[in-house]
């Protein structure tokens, strides 16, 4: 979670990522289906209200992920007070997002596990067989009967479904709004630029953002960025809008094909190698950190980086602190125009993992769990995981949120953020630190990467050759694309390589088992 929490924030929109989507239904929050029927708003189960009825608490063991830079104690007032609401007691083990993949492989293996536990990989092979051979409460007709929960988008629980089923519930995710380039707008006002459409025209942009320095700073470059050990990283949106693929598969003629073989993916490297010789991209990329490559934009040093539009008046507030004088506006790109002439656009997926109950969970505790759940993706469980306490961490006025000086300088009140997460679509539009002009804009461009975004094809897809080879393969082709880019290895070096490729067996039963996956899923 972003420590630097600005102070407005509006009522209608969520203050981190939330979710995405359809699905039109009520906002009251829902009783368990042994309870019957369901509650009104103004007494929904996991309300105060309820919870003094309820009875003794439900004792709930949970293992989640946390972003902040320590866990919640024990006696945290938040974590007190969603159990008074809820009528529960919480056991819950924090994991950092570092470790977070091992512990769940960790836990799955030892058989040992909470009663609710967030699973971030669904494509994880482990889980998946787990999954299959029942060790996971089916919950695709249980949570029906939770009105919040069931306001998730229907990509979000196709995506997260194992042959047909739902084995949990899901950590939902908006769709739009994604990591894609933004643009320091006021150094196109005052190079008198229009924003960029397509590759070419993002290429004369970052020239002009290194040979005019609109900021006076040193060593100027056009956009910031970085490569992970296994992909382009910060750079990936230019290489999607190029081979016109979400990651590193697309679909074409009814089948899944690798775009590591086309021909638009020798272009994408031809185009960053000569962005690299004129120094329009950082010389020491493939050395950069994330906040290392973010510091560049934040001193005046870059004038494009690809993010979410949430983070807008992060790089605002930062620039304006470090860089005398400036004036500094940034803007999301919606799309970019690649080789095809078609606008791309990145779709999520709808989640970030899911939330699942173990079978040894009795059924009466399962529909607590989901009771539980349900309550968080209320507006008072949203209100309490995002903005915490009224007089304490926020003042509400006209409708609008502000936080006070305390919550300002301890962020980490907000660590429920990470179990309680409620539906909407504009979720990745920040609504605190930008004015309301900029606001309204940035929903517009939601609005039009939405019909356009392309889906990421191998969600809910599994190759076993690729569980187990897929990384090591990774890496190969991206330190080779690294290589090329930096002038260490040819294009020639490039095309031998992929006809290397082309005749491994292991890598192209890679692309095999993925194909009768996304056959045996109907096409999906």
């Amino acid at each position: 979670m972003n420590s630097k929490r600005q102070r407005t924030v509006r009522m209608s929109m969520a203050a981190l990522p939330l979710a995405v989507a359809m699905l039109a239904v009520t906002a009251c929050g829902g009783q368990s289906p042994d309870q019957g029927g369901q509650a009104s708003s103004s007494t929904a189960a996991g309300s105060p209200a309820a919870s003094a009825a309820a009875g003794p608490p439900t004792e709930i063991s949970m293992m989640s992920i946390f972003y902040q830079k320590e866990p919640p104690a024990a006696d945290n007032v938040i974590l007190k007070e969603v159990e008074k609401r809820t009528n529960t007691k919480l056991n819950i083990t924090w994991v950092t997002p570092n470790n977070f993949g091992e512990k769940v492989n960790v836990t799955l293996a030892s058989g040992d596990l909470p009663d609710l536990m967030l699973v971030t990989d669904t494509g994880n092979a482990a889980f998946r067989n787990m999954a299959k051979q029942g060790a996971f409460w089916d919950l695709t007709e249980k949570i029906k009967a939770y009105p919040n929960l069931m306001k998730y988008p229907a990509i979000t629980y196709a995506n997260t479904k194992i042959e047909g089923k739902l084995y949990g519930v899901p950590r939902v995710r908006p769709t739009e709004g994604n990591a894609q380039p933004l643009i320091r707008v006021d150094w196109l006002n005052k190079l008198n630029l229009k924003m960029p459409e397509t590759v070419d025209d993002l290429y004369n942009v970052m020239k002009a953002f290194k040979e005019n320095a609109p900021d006076g700073q040193k060593d100027t470059v056009g956009f910031s960025g970085y490569v992970n050990e296994g992909d382009m990283g910060q750079f990936g949106f230019i290489e999607s809008a190029f081979t016109n693929s979400n990651g590193k598969y697309k679909v074409k003629d009814g089948n899944l094909i690798d775009v590591t073989f086309e021909p638009e993916m020798r272009q994408m490297l031809e185009w960053f190698n000569r962005a690299y010789k004129e120094g329009l991209i950082p010389q020491d990329f493939a050395l950069l950190k994330h906040n290392q490559a973010k510091d560049l934009v934040s001193s005046g040093k870059a004038g494009i980086f690809a993010d979410k539009p949430n983070q807008e008046p992060n790089f605002i507030k930062d620039i304006k602190s470090i860089v005398p004088g400036s004036n500094p506006d940034m803007q999301w790109m919606p799309y970019l125009i690649g080789p095809s002439g078609a606008k791309f656009a990145a779709k999520g997926t709808g989640h970030f993992g899911m939330f699942v109950i173990p079978k040894k969970v009795p059924e009466a505790k399962v529909n607590k769990l989901l009771e539980f759940l349900n309550y968080g993706m209320s507006d008072e469980g949203h209100e309490l995981a995002n903005y915490g306490l009224k007089d304490t961490h926020f003042k509400l006025e006209n409708g609008t949120y502000t936080l006070t000086d305390a919550a300002l300088k301890d962020p980490s009140f907000q660590f429920m953020q990470n179990i309680f997460m409620k539906y909407d679509k504009y979720s990745n539009v920040a609504t605190a630190g930008l004015t309301a002009d900029q606001i309204a804009r940035d929903k517009k461009l939601i609005d039009v990467a939405e019909p356009i975004s392309t889906p990421y094809p191998l969600s809910g897809l599994v190759s076993e050759t690729n569980n187990k080879l897929g990384s090591e393969y990774g890496k190969k082709i991206q330190d080779l694309k690294t290589k090329v880019i930096m002038g260490k290895a040819t294009l020639a070096d490039w095309d031998q390589f992929v006809a290397g490729l082309k005749q491994d067996k292991n890598y192209m039963k890679i692309l095999e088992e993925f194909n009768e996956a996304y056959h045996a899923n109907g096409g999906k």
